[in-house]
Order: C-alpha cells, then structure tokens, then sequence
C-alpha cells in the first residue's frame, strides 16, 4: 500500500511543478495564454547570467533566494530547490526581469 501512497505523492508534486512552470510562461493547462496575469510583458533584451548567495526558502508553493541583503528572488526551479530548503547555497542562472524570476542553471550547498 505505501508503493500506491508514494506514487499518488510523486505524481501530486509532478502536477504542482507543471503548474507553477505553466504560470511562470503565462499559460493555462490547455498551453493558451492566462488571461489573469496581466499584459504580457516583453523582454528587453537576453537575459544576464548572475550569480546570487543565499538561503533557500519556501514562498507559498514555490521557492525563493533570500541574498544576504535580504533581496527575494523567485526560483524557477521548484525540483532543483526543494532538496536545498533553510541551507546556504549559491545559485547561477539568468535573472528574467520581466517576470521577476530566477531561472536556475545550477545550485549547490556553500561549506559550512
């Protein structure tokens, strides 16, 4: 019975993170653009790869970046962050300013 409970749970978060990407490229389930969110903004220019210093931490049902300054940055990559959650890590990606995102190319655990 735990292998039916584990795989219901694998499958939630499956469907939780599809969600969240689906909502970060505006557009709904069905791949139509999401009428709630707004005009869609256009990008400037390509995105700057950066990288940021910081804890890990939950936003409601996505991840964050809290830099040591304090700044919040919203994580992209909800399966790449959730094994890091309340630890110091350093992340490299391209910050997206029209969305306000941070799209992770790598994380990893600072030594401690």
């Amino acid at each position: 019975m735990s292998i039916f409970l584990l795989e219901g749970l694998r499958r939630s978060l499956e469907s939780r993170i599809e969600a969240d990407a689906q909502a970060a490229r505006g557009v709904d389930a069905l791949g139509n653009p999401s009428s709630n969110r707004g005009p869609v903004l256009a990008k400037s220019g390509p995105a700057t790869t950066v990288t940021f210093s910081g804890t890990v931490i939950r936003d409601g049902s996505r991840f964050a970046l809290r830099e040591t300054a304090g700044v919040l940055y919203t994580l992209d990559s909800t399966g790449r962050a959730w094994p890091f959650e309340g630890e110091d890590v350093r992340v490299t990606g391209h910050f997206d300013s029209a969305t306000k995102l941070l799209h992770v190319d790598e994380i990893e655990g600072m030594a401690s």
